[in-house]
C-alpha cells in the first residue's frame, strides 16, 4: 500500500471516529471519502478498510436510530399505561427504560471503538481487514 493509500484510510478512520463529537458531520464525511475512493480503484488493503469504514457508519448510525424509535415507543407505551393505571412497578419502569438504552448504547460505543482501533492497528501492519 502507498503511503498516500495509507493517509487516506488512516484521514477516513479519525474522520469516522469523530462523527458523535461532530454531530455525523464528520462522519458522513468520511463515508463520501471512503466511497470516492472505491469508486476510483485502490489496492486490495485500501478498499478493505474504507469498505469497512463505510459499513461499520450506516451500520451503528442505524442502530442508533432504532434503538432511539424503540427507546421514545417503549416510553409513550409505559407512560400511556401508567397514566390508566397508576402502579409503582410502570413509574419504575418508565425510569429504567433510559438507563437501559444508555447501557446498550454504551456497549455499542465501545465495540464501535475497539473495530476502529483493529482497523488502525491492521492498517499500520498493511493488512486487509477480513470481509
Amino acid at each position: 500500500m502507498s503511503t498516500n493509500n495509507k493517509q487516506g484510510v488512516r484521514f477516513a478512520y479519525i474522520a469516522s471516529a469523530l462523527t458523535p463529537v461532530t454531530l455525523l458531520l464528520s462522519g458522513i464525511v468520511a463515508v463520501i471519502y471512503s466511497a470516492y475512493q472505491l469508486n476510483k480503484g485502490t489496492d486490495e488493503v485500501s478498499y478493505t478498510h474504507y469498505y469497512t469504514i463505510i459499513r461499520t457508519f450506516f451500520l451503528f448510525f442505524t442502530f442508533f436510530v432504532v434503538l432511539g424509535v424503540t427507546a421514545a415507543t417503549m416510553t409513550g407505551m409505559v407512560a400511556g399505561a401508567e397514566y390508566w393505571v397508576h402502579s409503582s412497578v410502570w413509574d419504575t419502569l418508565l425510569k429504567g427504560i433510559p438507563v437501559v438504552g444508555v447501557v446498550i448504547a454504551c456497549l455499542a460505543i465501545v465495540k464501535w471503538v475497539i473495530q476502529h482501533i483493529r482497523g488502525m492497528r491492521l492498517l499500520s501492519q498493511n493488512k486487509p481487514i477480513a470481509l
